[in-house]
């Protein structure tokens, strides 16, 4: 269970997505740079995680960050500093959440604080779903590709497409299958090109989605998507 809620790290004010599926919470990077937050040294420990990007990941940073969650409710928690796909800087696990009290209301589109207090989620402009609802809307090719080692093919997405005030376009890869935006429109994307960077014949089935756009304010259900203008995707081209 997913839910994103406003709230606030080191005193800076930011989305902060609360994941009971999650064991432990994470911080990015880029982020923890940014604050020039408190890290913690000769922790001895090392976190390898599965699930938050493609394929296994490990870190040794660890940071000590102040958490604001509604009027009154401050928390001093130690997070691991990692780069990741979750769409936002930080990600709250149960190891923050069981302690701090936390439980999500999804029925109320609610997170409950200690002493009652409440926290609303973060909703789509067009649903009165929490979060992690939606049409999530997906871009893939209409039929199978084989594509062979080391060459690429393309494949156009739909022509009726969500709007950008209201939807936001993520996109993932595979391990053999990198996609890149290959022509747009207006600010609107029409081709995707999959390159098969290996040696050997590589598919995608039809209808894969390789693209989905998701409400704003909401994330992908999956993990390894990332947004188009991210650094992330940058990396792949």
């Amino acid at each position: 269970m997913r839910a994103l809620v406003k709230g606030a790290v080191d005193d800076t004010r930011i989305r902060i997505l609360l994941d009971t599926g999650a064991n432990v919470s994470v911080i990015s990077a880029s982020f923890t740079k940014k604050l020039r937050v408190r890290e913690v040294f000769d922790h001895g420990r090392c976190l390898e995680v599965r699930g938050i990007n493609p394929g296994i990941m490990e870190t040794q940073r660890r940071a000590l960050v102040k958490v604001t969650l509604g009027w009154k409710h401050a928390y001093e928690f130690e997070v691991w500093i990692m780069d990741h796909s979750a769409g936002v800087d930080v990600v709250l696990g149960m190891d923050f959440m069981v302690p701090a009290g936390i439980r999500l209301d999804l029925f109320h589109g609610t997170a409950m604080l200690p002493d009652e207090d409440m926290v609303p989620l973060l909703k789509s402009k067009e649903s009165e779903e929490p979060v992690t609802y939606g049409n999530h809307i997906v871009g893939g090719p209409t039929e199978l590709l084989a594509i062979p080692g080391r060459e690429w093919r393309k494949f156009r997405l739909p022509r009726r497409q969500p709007s950008r005030t209201t939807h936001e376009m993520w996109i993932r890869k595979s391990t053999r299958l990198v996609p890149t935006v290959a022509n747009s429109q207006r600010g609107r994307p029409i081709w995707i090109r999959l390159a098969n960077v290996t040696t050997k014949r590589a598919s995608c089935s039809a209808h894969e989605p390789v693209v989905l756009w998701v409400p704003r304010e909401e994330l992908p259900r999956e993990t390894g998507y990332v947004r188009v203008e991210s650094d992330k995707y940058r990396e792949w081209q």
